[in-house]
């Protein structure tokens, strides 16, 4: 690389605030190490910074991990509403949405590593603590499940809240233990088809 180049990519990294650079640098030791091992102190000297800074913006090792699973998932809610747009009714959204996660979450290494290679209890938090799901919940399945029901296509006892956070946690299932029968994707949609949408939604729904 010639040097211009390279000064210019340390000068555009130096440019990015510290908490994106600390993100940066987090994301590359998980690649590296993998998330059990991992500490504050390899992303202090990733980023080229001290320790103290390192918890000036994440308390403790837990909210780093979690800054990164945030980051993660904000940007695969923006490619899953971009997937989803080809798609017309609240049926295709739910079955296609979930098998879309299911199907880009191990193509991205870190995050992966996340929800499945840690202790059930820290990859759970993340899974359902992190703001970036949160994200996804927000502008993803909030505004889907909110027009199905002004639409009279959700049933009625269903809570929106409990309904993403249910979706959330089948999701993580799925991640960490792959299903024995549905072994692959037309397998997941068609007991998706079988149980999800009656669950969810009103019989005359599509």
């Amino acid at each position: 690389m010639p040097v211009g180049s390279a000064a210019s990519k340390v000068e555009g990294t130096k440019a990015k605030p510290v908490r994106e650079r600390l993100l940066d640098a987090a994301e590359g030791c998980l690649e590296q190490f993998g998330p059990q091992k991992t500490s504050m102190e390899d992303v202090a000297r990733a980023a080229g910074m001290s320790r103290a800074t390192v918890y000036r913006y994440f308390e403790n090792r837990d909210a780093l991990l979690s800054g990164v699973a945030s980051r993660q998932a904000a940007a695969l809610a923006t490619e899953a509403l971009g997937y989803l747009a080809q798609f017309d009714n609240i049926s295709d959204w739910l079955v296609e949405g979930l098998l879309f996660t299911l199907r880009e979450i191990p193509k991205r290494p870190v995050f992966a590593s996340l929800v499945t290679s840690l202790d059930s209890r820290l990859s759970t938090n993340i899974l359902l603590g992190s703001s970036g799901l949160i994200e996804i919940g927000v502008n993803v399945l909030r505004p889907m499940f909110g027009t199905a029901k002004q639409q009279g296509l959700l049933r009625d006892d269903v809570d929106i809240d409990m309904l993403i956070e249910w979706l959330l946690r089948v999701l993580w299932t799925y991640l960490n233990a792959p299903s024995q029968v549905a072994t692959d994707e037309d397998g997941m949609r068609t007991l998706c088809r079988m149980m999800l949408i009656p669950a969810v939604l009103k019989d005359s729904a599509d």
